[in-house]
């Protein structure tokens, strides 16, 4: 596993730490109250690509700065990197079998195929598997100030997975359970409702399929594995939706995981999935509307205003008109954040940046140039498609060629 980050980036923020820490006579560490605002600055500037849950990384890393100032005062600054991984890669050496159990909103009779994504197998169920029904009845119980319960016609779900400890295993399992719904978001035909007056139910942008109240792990024998309870504290039981095509929604699920599984993205890929979903599962359309904009600029990679709009409309044979719908879009998104103004007809927006995002989405995805690079594609849609633009290029190229033939 690499670890790396910028030295000439955090040697300030490593003198300040010195200045928090001290050693008394018996050899022990004490650090002041300033101690963990200056770590906390230092653990962003480092990169790394663990699976463990980002509370325990920090504490592992804040462990690594205490004995790294134990042994040599932090004069050698990489000494931080190797005591984190020395620890990180201790505590994954040893993993535990896990299996996350919950439901999602899609009716039970629509049982969809045993799934496996990042290593963790997904299995469909339409009743709870008798192994887990009594410890998850358990749980419900032991948390009866939580007012938890079963959702009616919901189906079940198992995402089996191995995992250092109960949190990393139930984040695991539930991103990739996220990848799922994101490919049903995506399978799933949208329309404007014409005859509806509400906003947020004529310009629909809500996940159609989102996760049922109740989250529990469990041992492979079917036992607790712990005794914390997840779930969902925004919780609002919608009925199942039942799936009208299901033979197609298999196929192109089948499809699209089949090109996640083999492409040299797939990371990237199956981190904008999980993003996009979580940001319809948000009910606060204008929160919602600032986490669609954090998927756009995470998917193709940039903030630039000029450079992302570009990158988005390069897709439309209008371009034009998807480069002034996309601006201003953006205008808007600016004006919220810098004066605190709320976005007018949020809910249609939502469903405008859904349009975007799928697109993108289904063409990284499906990737039909067969790009075996994330940077080549981005440079691919940054490039111009005016007609003139490119007649001069071409015309350029050719005079590069003449130039060498000479030389």
């Amino acid at each position: 596993m690499n670890i790396k980050w910028d030295e000439n980036k955090i040697k300030a923020l490593i003198s300040s730490i010195k200045d928090s820490l001290s050693i008394s006579n018996s050899g022990s560490v004490s650090y002041k109250g300033d101690f963990e605002f200056k770590v906390d600055a230092l653990f962003s500037y480092v990169e790394h690509k663990y699976e463990l849950d980002i509370d325990i990384l920090y504490e592992n890393f804040k462990q690594a700065v205490i004995s790294t100032y134990k042994n040599n005062r932090l004069k050698k600054h990489n000494d931080i990197l190797k005591n984190f991984k020395k620890i990180c890669d201790e505590r994954l050496s040893i993993k535990k079998d896990y299996v996350l159990l919950t439901s999602i909103s899609l009716d039970k009779e629509f049982k969809l195929k045993r799934r496996k994504i990042n290593n963790c197998v997904i299995n469909f169920y339409r009743e709870i598997p008798k192994k887990y029904k009594y410890s998850r009845s358990q749980l419900i119980e032991e948390n009866a100030s939580l007012d938890l319960s079963e959702q009616p016609n919901y189906l079940y779900v198992t995402v089996s997975t191995q995992a250092h400890d109960e949190t990393t295993a139930f984040k695991k399992g539930i991103a990739a359970l996220d990848i799922i719904r994101s490919l049903l978001q995506m399978s799933f035909q949208k329309r404007i409702q014409i005859l509806e007056h509400a906003p947020k139910l004529k310009y629909f942008s809500d996940s159609y399929v989102s996760l049922g109240q109740m989250h529990s792990l469990h041992k492979v024998s079917g036992a607790k594995a712990c005794d914390t309870t997840w779930y969902e504290p925004d919780f609002h039981y919608k009925g199942p939706i039942r799936v009208k095509n299901h033979k197609n929604t298999e196929s192109n699920i089948t499809l699209w995981l089949d090109k996640i599984r083999n492409s040299q993205f797939s990371e990237h890929l199956s981190k904008s999935l999980v993003n996009y979903i979580n940001a319809l599962d948000h009910t606060d359309q204008e929160f919602r509307f600032m986490k669609l904009w954090s998927v756009v600029e995470v998917l193709i990679k940039t903030d630039d205003t000029k450079l992302l709009i570009k990158r988005i409309s390069f897709f439309y044979a209008d371009r034009a008109y998807a480069t002034e719908v996309l601006t201003s879009l953006r205008n808007t998104r600016n004006v919220h954040v810098h004066a605190g103004v709320k976005p007018l007809n949020v809910e249609l927006k939502n469903y405008n940046l859904c349009f975007y995002i799928e697109n993108i989405l289904k063409f990284l995805i499906l990737n039909p140039f067969k790009c075996e690079k994330f940077d080549t594609i981005l440079k691919f849609i940054s490039s111009p498609t005016e007609l003139n633009t490119i007649d001069q290029q071409i015309e350029n190229l050719h005079m590069v060629k003449k130039f060498i033939s000479y030389s």
